[in-house]
């Protein structure tokens, strides 16, 4: 069947349209959403990192106009209860929002970030990690302590076949 070049036209503008609304629908709701620092256990009194990135920060402030400031709550399913981790987290554009948290009982919990001062808004939209299994204290052979973070560096250049050595001489001339 041989379709008139307007018909293949207006197949060609919608279908166009269509991948366009597809990427900006992915796009907004594209998200890393907050994390806690990896830990081998996750222990009561014990402090780890939790990190809302760039991408929710935005998308929460988005949807809050006037809110530069986050508050973030520890939820705890054994108690039923939000816990305060912060007053507030000020939000600066294109970064990250770190705070720490400090579970303080076993059980599971949901550490969440809300563009409010009410724990039980969740309009605008809140920003929360997974399930976090916390314990009262580290499993043997185990430890509560996340490791430490990377210094950065790549190892040796003189490791590198064939231009190591040269790499590795040019860097000691510095």
């Amino acid at each position: 069947m041989k379709m008139s070049v307007l018909a293949r036209s207006t197949v060609g503008i919608a279908a166009g349209a269509a991948i366009g609304v597809a990427t900006i629908v992915s796009a907004t709701t594209a998200s890393a959403d907050m994390s806690i620092a990896k830990s081998p256990a996750y222990c009561v009194g014990s402090t780890y990192t939790a990190t809302l990135p760039a991408a929710d920060a935005e998308t929460l402030h988005a949807q809050a106009p006037g809110f530069w400031e986050f508050t973030f709550f520890d939820y705890s399913f054994a108690t039923q209860k939000n816990t305060y981790l912060t007053d507030v987290a000020t939000y600066v554009a294109g970064q990250n929002v770190t705070i720490q948290w400090t579970p303080t009982d076993a059980g599971q919990h949901q550490v969440y970030a809300v563009a409010s001062f009410n724990p039980y808004a969740y309009t605008p939209k809140t920003v929360s990690t997974g399930m976090i299994d916390v314990v009262q204290s580290a499993p043997t052979g185990t430890s509560c302590t996340p490791p430490a973070p990377s210094t950065g560096g790549t190892g040796s250049a003189s490791s590198i076949p064939v231009i190591g050595g040269l790499l590795s001489s040019l860097s000691a001339q510095k």
